[in-house]
């Protein structure tokens, strides 16, 4: 019983001391827009194959 009041004494003391929901909601936020922001690096488009020339006859 004693351990069972110790552990619940230390789950109440962080919730208490935990921060405010709408700070870490902003500050999600905050890391979305500015992941918006940067554009994705583009690939250059794949060049198509190149045509083999016919040999010539000597």
């Amino acid at each position: 019983m004693q351990r069972l009041s110790s552990v619940l004494s230390r789950v109440r003391a962080e919730t208490k001391s935990a921060r405010d929901p709408q700070a870490i909601f902003r500050e999600f936020l905050a890391h979305l827009s500015g992941a918006q922001h940067k554009p994705a690096p583009r690939r250059a488009a794949p060049k198509p194959p190149r045509k083999r020339s016919a040999k010539r006859a000597k």
